[in-house]
């Protein structure tokens, strides 16, 4: 939180899996003069009590990032709203992973990352010579956190595949009934998104409150909880 005419520069930072009960569940700024600028950032997978990455209160300053990913539409040269593709976030690895859309994503006037090519987004750069060990995603099944979430509209569902194959993903509510099959489909490897509405198999929009999606691919399991909440 930027306070009191505060004036912070984020430049290559990753700033994820914070939660707050206000506004602005990655950064905030309070008190006029307060403000946030800089490039090069990831801002994701945050949470707040009005569902928002960056916010204001009591007349906070705007924040005017550029070149920055943010899973909430912000204004700025550069901007994208998407998934970064973290190597394992529930392992807090937030190195990016092959195919990532914050490589070389970066302002373009940065100094170059250490293996020469266009600065990424994020506080850990994606190393193209291979020397870092960076990970495709095809070389694993994982799920990514949802996104947003807690999300009132929609809420996207993003995983990797080592290998072509049927994918089912299930959606079940706090006491294991199911409420609704996203997809069941023959998918090829890689990186893939899916959404859920917040609606049932009936087509009704779903009671508020905690729900899991099952991820199912060659035998295996993989488990992500999402928190429904008002429009």
């Amino acid at each position: 939180m930027a306070t009191y005419s505060c004036n912070v520069t984020l430049v290559n930072n990753t700033i994820v899996l914070n939660s707050t009960n206000g506004t602005g569940g990655g950064i905030c700024t309070m008190e006029t003069g307060s403000t946030f600028s800089g490039v090069n950032n990831i801002i994701v997978f945050n949470t707040s009590g009005d569902n928002t990455q960056y916010g204001t209160m009591y007349g906070g300053g705007a924040s005017t990032l550029t070149y920055s990913c943010i899973s909430q539409d912000m204004p700025g040269i550069g901007n994208i709203n998407d998934t970064p593709m973290f190597v394992n976030a529930t392992e807090d690895d937030y190195h990016l992973s092959y195919g990532s859309p914050c490589i070389d994503a970066g302002d373009p006037a940065s100094p170059p990352d250490p293996d020469g090519t266009r600065a990424d987004m994020g506080a850990l750069y994606y190393d193209q010579t291979g020397i870092g060990g960076a990970v495709n995603p095809s070389s694993a099944f994982e799920m990514y956190p949802a996104s947003p979430n807690p999300f009132s509209s929609i809420v996207n569902i993003s995983f990797s595949l080592p290998d072509d194959g049927n994918v089912k993903i299930i959606i079940y509510d706090i006491a294991g009934r199911e409420v609704f099959t996203i997809t069941d489909e023959y998918l090829t490897s890689g990186f893939h998104t899916e959404v859920w509405d917040g609606r049932n198999s009936a087509g009704q929009r779903a009671r508020n409150g905690v729900y899991f999606c099952r991820c199912e691919f060659d035998g295996a399991v993989l488990t992500k909880q999402l928190i429904l909440i008002g429009d």
